[in-house]
């Protein structure tokens, strides 16, 4: 130990001795360990960290694997769910949720102002299945959720503190949820965010009634996690739902033929499964600037050899093993890795705020994403093991070679050791432009990827338009006042100045919601219903106009439609082509349920009504008087200050309703930027950490030519002497640098080939070999490289050949 302290503290001398040297190394080692620091805590805290509950391992989401689809069906009707429930085949407990984002608000007084808040409907065995509990009071219980049972809520700690501010006194407070009184009886943690990030309340699933939606045991619309039986093997489970299903399938073929079998995964993987493959990208990509940095500090550490040889001889020849001068070198480069990572530390502390804060509301599990004992583990076991990384070998060329030489040579410099040196050093820029080559190549497949997404025709022109969401009242919601209430709405915003159209929908583009409603196509052969991909739209007159989508044969919707309950609905270009290709499809008739006909007066373009990454799918638009829905989102046209139309349509609609909650108005502009939040984040992350490692390669080419320079000053000089003119002296030092950065760049072209198809998963429209992605990354490198090599060039050709030759004689 006395030792390991003594080299301790000749290596923070020795670094003294040389500030500049030092501040380089710390800069970049607090970057690249930061930036991974920052990245693991996202991957540890959503990915790996267990979920806060009981035994999570034993937490299971339950589904189907849905016949010719694509697509795994999720959700059960009330009445499977019931059968499920009793005959809990491996399983110790199910419980069931309702929760749809962008349509599961509800309007809640009685806490500040009146708000739209979204809120889960789940079974009174949701908290116990899950093995939570309530950070204040309790949660809800069996008892809560039978017909009739207590109006009781649960609320979120945000909301807990942004309502009642942090307030014990808030349980036992009653709040009005759609005009019924509710209790909150508990308040949750704040790392609880099941089913979704953005819930703020849970109420029992008892108190959704058949008119918000239908109890028919071909509606699916609960989602179901399970708990595993002690010691039950998952295959076992799943041979025992299977059996169950197909069960049902027999018993009920028009509701449930195609889910006879069961689909099991863990409740963990369920939650994180669209985030971990960008988490992973993101791993991978700063591990390649962490692993950059330590190639980089290699060659600036055996640079700095070079000027130390004849120390290291003097010490041998005190008597200092090689070990012992090894073990020294290895504190030196040790005790900079540290420093650099506990600097790394602060940055990554910033870094992980900024990342949770972006992250929050768009991926699961964001409150865990923090600076806990694990991440400060690993960010020591970090530092520790890249000071290793990148102190071993040169420690090991400073300690090898003749030392004799060293001794005798002038300045500690020695032929062959130079050769030696600059040859090592060249193959590890050779390395680290073959890491950047490659992490280059993925950032820019996802910038082509990106622009290709946002620039992607979504069917609509959302440039001046402004949306915003309501829920209607329940006491206003009902056959007789719900239709005159949106008429009345609509009205007010179209006279408001500027506006150009205003329609409405139940859902927003771009965010799916479409119902699943089952047709059979009039004057065909009864068969089982046809259930359009993107589902029922259920629109307002105006939604067209509003929102820019074309008519492009027959007519739009009419206020007389809607008054008339006129029996009406329109599809898009997508159904028509595949329910009657090459047909006219206005005049068709679609039969819904039994015997109820609407008939096809119009056809529309096509919208990417699920997202912009999914093609535009089959679907109908079916009027709002004959489909009511309590969630409403209203779009606007406009031609005026958006900030002013803001004003007016909040006075609009306070004119009709004065205690109707609104929820913010925004461009859809935002709203098509806010689809888009995820691949941006992804993108703008990768792209960062490609600079990052461009930069450092840049500097490791610029490194060693410089250093090539300073050690070929005789040899210039003799060139020179013999009459090469500066442009030669010029083109002889860039030439041998575009050659490493050339044969680098050649290196991590291949392997970024062969990893690209990694990222397929990840890409919109864009192969994973693209072509313009490779001579974009080929141009860029090669300028970065040229400017790299061109300034130790320029101060070769300025080199005075008499002074060249002197300098080493």
């Amino acid at each position: 130990m006395s030792a390991l302290l003594q080299d301790l503290r000749f290596a923070l001398r020795s670094l003294a001795k040389n500030p500049g040297f030092t501040a380089t190394v710390l800069a970049t080692l607090a970057l690249s360990i930061g930036s991974t620091v920052a990245i693991f805590s996202v991957a540890f805290g959503v990915l790996l960290k267990p979920l806060p509950y009981r035994d999570p391992e034993r937490l299971v989401r339950v589904g189907h694997v849905q016949k010719n689809s694509s697509v795994p069906g999720a959700s059960f009707s009330p009445q499977d769910y019931e059968d499920l429930a009793q005959a809990l085949p491996g399983l110790e407990q199910v419980a069931a949720w309702s929760y749809s984002p962008n349509l599961s608000g509800v309007n809640v007084a009685g806490a500040g102002e009146p708000e739209n808040l979204p809120a889960a409907r789940v079974s009174g065995s949701f908290f116990e299945t899950l093995g939570t509990s309530a950070r204040l009071g309790r949660t809800l219980d069996p008892a809560d959720d039978r017909p009739g049972g207590n109006r009781v809520a649960v609320v979120s700690s945000a909301l807990w503190r942004r309502h009642f501010g942090s307030d014990p006194g808030a349980i036992g407070r009653v709040l009005a949820v759609d005009g019924t009184p509710f209790t909150i009886v508990g308040v949750l943690a704040p790392t609880f965010d099941f089913p979704a990030p953005e819930v703020e309340l849970w109420l029992p699933l008892s108190n959704v009634g058949e008119d918000a939606v239908p109890h028919r045991r071909e509606v699916r619309w609960l989602d179901v996690v399970g708990r595993l039986r002690k010691h039950a093997a998952p295959e076992s489970v799943r041979a025992g739902l299977d059996a169950l299903f197909a069960r049902l399938a027999a018993q009920y073929p028009d509701s449930n033929a195609g889910f006879e079998r069961a689909r099991l995964i863990s409740l963990q993987t369920a939650l994180t499964d669209d985030a971990r493959g960008p988490i992973l990208v993101l791993l991978g990509a700063v591990g390649l600037v962490l692993l950059i940095a330590c190639v980089n500090m290699a060659n600036l550490l055996l640079a700095r050899a070079a000027g130390r040889r004849r120390e290291v001889a003097i010490r041998s020849a005190l008597g200092a093993s090689r070990g012992k001068i090894v073990r020294q070198l290895l504190v030196e480069s040790t005790t900079l890795s540290v420093l650099g990572g506990a600097i790394g530390l602060l940055l990554a502390r910033w870094g992980i705020d900024g990342l949770a804060a972006l992250s929050a509301g768009r991926i699961a599990r964001a409150a865990e994403i923090r600076m806990d004992p694990a991440v400060l583990g690993f960010a020591l076991l970090l530092s520790i093991g890249t000071g290793l990384a990148f102190g071993l070998l040169p420690a090991l060329h400073t300690s090898g070679g003749n030392l004799r030489v060293a001794m005798e040579g002038t300045g500690g410099r020695s032929e062959s050791g130079s050769r030696g040196g600059t040859r090592l050093r060249r193959i590890l820029v050779l390395a680290e432009t073959a890491l950047a080559v490659t992490l280059l190549f993925g950032a820019g497949l996802l910038i082509r990827s990106f622009w290709r997404l946002t620039h992607v025709d979504t069917g609509m022109r959302t440039q001046s338009v402004s949306t915003l969401s309501i829920t209607i009242p329940t006491r206003i919601y009902d056959a007789e006042k719900d239709g005159p209430y949106r008429d009345a709405i609509l009205s007010r915003i179209r006279a408001l100045p500027g506006v150009v159209a205003a329609g409405g929908s139940k859902t927003l583009p771009l965010q799916g919601g479409g119902e699943a409603y089952g047709v059979r196509v009039e004057g065909r052969p009864e068969g089982k219903p046809i259930k359009p991909e993107g589902g029922s739209i259920i629109v307002t007159t105006g939604y067209f106009s509003a929102l820019g989508i074309p008519v492009v044969q027959g007519r739009d919707f009419t206020q007389s439609d809607m008054d008339a309950g006129a029996p009406v609905l329109l599809v898009n270009r997508a159904f028509a082509r595949q329910i009657w290709p090459g047909e006219n499809a206005v005049g068709k008739g679609l039969i819904f349920g039994e015997k109820s006909r609407l008939e096809v007066i119009g056809v529309i373009g096509d919208v990417r009504q699920d997202g912009l990454e999914v093609a535009p799918r089959a679907a109908m638009y079916v009027p709002i008087a004959r489909f009511p829905r309590s969630s409403f989102k209203i779009f606007v046209r406009h031609d005026g200050n958006p900030t002013a139309l803001a004003a007016g349509i909040r006075s609009a609609i306070r004119g009709i309703e004065p205690d109707q909650p609104i929820s913010r108005v925004v461009p859809m502009t935002e709203v098509l930027s806010e689809t888009a939040a995820k691949p941006r984040l992804l993108t703008a992350l990768v792209a960062s950490f490609g600079a990052i490692a461009l930069l450092l390669a840049a500097l490791g080419i610029y490194g060693v030519i410089s250093y090539g320079v300073a050690q070929r000053q005789r040899e210039i000089g003799i060139r020179m002497a013999l009459g090469a003119d500066r442009a030669d002296v010029r083109r002889l030092i860039v030439r041998e640098g575009m050659a490493l950065a050339g044969a680098g760049l050649a290196l991590g072209l291949l392997a970024s080939l062969a990893l690209a198809p990694i990222l397929r998963s990840l890409l919109f429209q864009t192969r994973a070999g693209d072509p313009a992605t490779l001579l974009s990354v080929t141009a860029l490198l090669g300028a970065v490289s040229l400017l790299a090599c061109a300034i130790p060039a320029a101060r070769a050709a300025r080199m005075d050949p008499q002074r060249a030759l002197r300098a080493d004689a």
